[in-house]
């Protein structure tokens, strides 16, 4: 009888080892399995791991400056790296988000107001757009804006006043580590803005000496995902800028691939696999479900980001896995440094420092003890209140009643029926008139 009752509890150990590997999200590339295996997964066990380079804030400042539909890749490039920043627990606050278009809430998009990397699935993919805070878009993103931005120099109208259009930009001094992403068009040392200016690499080696003197970082990660990407960084001549680029020069950066949902190019292959290694690797180490949101604070991602270096994150892993293409290579250097790449997490760029983590995972706690003791019948009238805005707002009309047509019905009367038949009158009297 005791076989017999080991014989009957065999098949509630299958179907328990099959739940519990069905828990793991599959990976977004099986080739990333090993090189995490021997690259991340070692370093949790470590005593030694990278070291933080001491700074108290973090800023990113996010540029995707093309405009048109057909440029539907480059918002993507900027809001996947957007996302990790979100889960490094880097504030919207510390985040300045520039779109040049509206991407999300173009006509031809079939799923209004979302945006996907890896494939629409339906509408029910990966939606970038959750959670995002866009702080300049459409024609406010200009080089005259990015300038400012990174000195800190805000409009009339804009910081600490009641301007109309108010633009509270973040606080930099010599401990913060300042992250700058470029996506969109570019050539051999020019970054196209819109189509309508272009940004020089003399313009960003200029700012970055101002920044400089001005005390407004620790250290600088420049990245710039274009063609000919890492001309950009040719003028730099400050110290302890960390720059990269997609391409070499002469050299092209390429879309990784489309969509049939979306008929687009959907993400770059250079920022589609830092993301997505990322996200592989927190999948194979974490022993549980992330902890947040997608768009906030990831304690996972966190652990990820802080046993991968600057150079395996950029510049390795994209050369390794990301088929960039037969005639494209990473360019970087490190060379005015005080730190190697190879020295630097990625969480030094990518995530909060470790005090603004701890402040927002007791804030978390509290907010969940909170909620055990409150009644959610309290809470009823207030959440009727609070509505989500929508990203899109379409207009009020079924597909086979568009508000064109609703229009044209309204102002039909008998004149113009009238009008109507006495025009084609005209007509067929003219053309017999002709005949004859």
């Amino acid at each position: 009888s005791l076989i017999f009752g080991w014989l009957l509890l065999i098949p509630a150990f299958i179907a328990g080892a099959q739940g519990q590997y069905k828990q793991r999200a599959p990976l977004n590339n099986r080739r990333h399995e090993s090189t995490i295996r021997n690259i991340i997964q070692p370093r949790f066990t470590r005593d030694d791991p990278l070291k933080s380079g001491n700074h108290t804030s973090n800023v990113a400042v996010i540029v995707s400056s093309s405009r048109y539909w057909f440029n539907y890749r480059h918002v993507t490039n900027a809001l996947s790296i957007y996302q990790l920043l979100k889960r490094g627990g880097i504030s919207d606050d510390n985040i300045i988000l520039m779109l040049a278009d509206d991407i999300p809430c173009n006509m031809r998009n079939p799923f209004r107001g979302k945006i996907f990397s890896r494939g629409a699935n339906g509408g029910m993919g990966d939606d970038l757009m959750e959670g995002v805070e866009i702080d300049y878009s459409g024609t406010d993103v200009t080089v005259d804006a990015f300038l400012r931005v990174l000195l800190g120099r805000n409009l009339p109208g804009e910081g600490e006043t009641n301007g109309l259009h108010r633009r509270s930009l973040p606080r930099m001094d010599e401990n913060t580590n300042v992250m700058v992403l470029m996506t969109g068009h570019g050539g051999d040392n020019f970054f196209k803005f819109q189509d309508g200016e272009e940004l020089m690499s003399n313009d960003i080696a200029s700012v970055f000496s101002q920044m400089y003197a001005m005390r407004r970082y620790k250290e600088i990660l420049f990245i710039s995902d274009t063609c000919q990407a890492f001309t950009m960084a040719d003028e730099i001549k400050v110290p302890n800028v960390y720059s990269v680029g997609s391409s070499l020069k002469d050299q092209n950066s390429y879309a990784s691939h489309s969509d049939p949902q979306v008929g687009q190019s959907v993400i770059d292959r250079y920022s589609k696999v830092i993301k997505d290694f990322v996200d592989d690797a927190v999948t194979i180490t974490s022993t549980s479900k992330t902890d947040a949101m997608p768009s906030s604070l990831d304690s996972a991602t966190v652990a990820v980001m802080e046993r991968f270096n600057l150079h395996d994150a950029l510049v390795r892993i994209p050369m390794t896995h990301g088929e960039l293409g037969a005639n494209s290579k990473v360019g970087h250097t490190d060379s005015l440094c005080s730190r190697k790449m190879n020295q630097v997490p990625l969480s030094d760029f990518f995530a909060a420092p470790l005090e603004e983590r701890e402040r927002q995972m007791k804030q978390r706690q509290h907010a969940a003890s909170a909620s055990l003791w409150m009644n959610e019948s309290n809470f009823t009238s207030s959440e009727q209140e609070f509505v989500v805005e929508q990203e899109c707002v379409l207009p009020e009309a079924t597909m086979n009643d568009s508000p064109v047509k609703e229009d044209i019905r309204d102002g039909m009367s008998v004149f113009d029926l009238k009008f109507i038949a006495a025009t084609i009158g005209l007509v067929l009297f003219m053309n017999m008139v002709s005949r004859k």
